[in-house]
């Protein structure tokens, strides 16, 4: 009988305790809100030049906002040590708030994807709305997507450049993490809303756009500001540079900790209906495996055995499976038991490829054993 992939962690543990403990360089990546990037207390200032990392804080009432609204804390965190907490009833009752992060980089391929975790809390007088949004630079009249969760948590967002208003049926639990990928494509005049791997809904950028524009800034924004307050952690922003992607929900697995692990494969329309193979690695992404004419970004190892050996299992869902009408697919890896302790510091990289042929592969993505 084959070994379940939850016994893997602990057949592993003798065999990758040194490089485990030679690879650790922190519980931190670069997306989250960890020392040394991130210090514990106020995390935005009044401009790009005094908040932490570029975060600036706006209340439309006033001004100066209550900085202190926003931190950086280790109380509530989905993983991890630390996450931001933005507490609503420390804005001006009712106002506009914006939690803004400048993110200037020139664009190449016009894909974009913003990935964060998030918790919102239940309250007595919760806000009107909780908003995302993301902008280019310099200036535009218009941004690219803005997507609102509402008071009970029902999710709304704008599509097209007359800015329609859809409002959705899915409902954000709150008081519990959530993890959100939005995509905006803008050659492909697509955008995607993404919530614990659920396509949520589809649209069309709201900006129209002649050349492309240079991304500007994104931002976290409360509408109506009442009593409630925003958890976040993982805030990532990136252009998709490969044409085939795969993103994480959870890109770092705690100790001591039975964890779900959430896979977006995003592959396009071209390869709608392929069969895909989604494996991992325990000894990086060099030399790869040679394929058909690609390279899978994984060096093959017992840990891509083990993958393989148990995709029939409990533990994996959707590892091995077939891509949707617009390419995508959703897999996820339950650890079934608690991650152990001797791991702490170990990369997993995760990549998939299609079958029949096998001539098409993702970039890889990492996943960090941390405290």
């Amino acid at each position: 009988m084959s070994a379940p992939v939850p016994f893997a962690f602990a057949c592993l543990l003798s065999l990758t305790f040194a490089t485990a403990q030679s690879s650790v360089v922190g519980p931190y990546t670069s997306d989250s809100f960890e020392a040394p990037r991130y210090a514990l207390g106020t995390l935005p200032g009044v401009s790009y030049m005094d908040g932490q990392d570029g975060w600036l804080l706006l209340d439309s009432f006033t001004y100066p906002p209550a900085l202190a609204a926003a931190t950086v804390q280790g109380n509530v965190v989905r993983t991890g040590q630390r996450a931001v907490r933005w507490n609503a009833a420390q804005m001006t009752p009712g106002c506009y708030g914006e939690l803004r992060r400048n993110a200037m980089f020139s664009l190449t391929t016009g894909v974009l994807e913003f990935e964060m975790d998030f918790l919102i809390t239940s309250s007595s007088s919760p806000s009107q709305f909780w908003e995302f949004y993301t902008q280019p630079t310099p200036n535009p009249q218009s941004c690219q997507m803005r997507w609102f969760i509402g008071a009970d948590g029902h999710v709304e967002f704008f599509t097209s450049p007359a800015r329609q208003l859809v409002v959705t049926n899915y409902i954000v639990a709150k008081d519990v993490w959530h993890h959100a990928r939005t995509v905006v494509d803008i050659f492909g005049n697509h955008t995607e809303i993404h919530i614990d791997g659920d396509l949520v809904g589809t649209g069309t950028p709201i900006g129209v756009y002649v050349n492309l524009p240079d991304h500007g800034f994104v931002q976290i924004a409360v509408d109506g500001a009442g009593n409630d307050a925003f958890y976040f952690d993982q805030f990532t922003v990136r252009e998709r540079l490969a044409p085939h992607g795969l993103s994480v929900d959870l890109a770092r697995l705690p100790i001591n900790t039975r964890s779900l692990m959430t896979f977006h494969l995003a592959g396009g329309s071209t390869l709608a209906g392929r069969d895909h193979l989604l494996l991992a690695s325990i000894s990086g992404t060099s030399p790869g495996v040679p394929l058909q004419g690609v390279t899978l970004p994984l060096a093959f190892d017992g840990f891509t055995g083990l993958i393989l050996d148990s995709l029939a299992g409990p533990a994996l869902t959707n590892f091995l499976g077939t891509l949707n009408a617009a390419g995508d697919a959703t897999a996820s890896f339950d650890t079934m038991i608690p991650v152990p302790a001797g791991l702490l510091g170990l990369d997993l990289h995760f990549a998939w490829l299609t079958l029949q042929p096998m001539d098409h592969v993702s970039e890889a993505v990492r996943v960090r054993v941390v405290q």
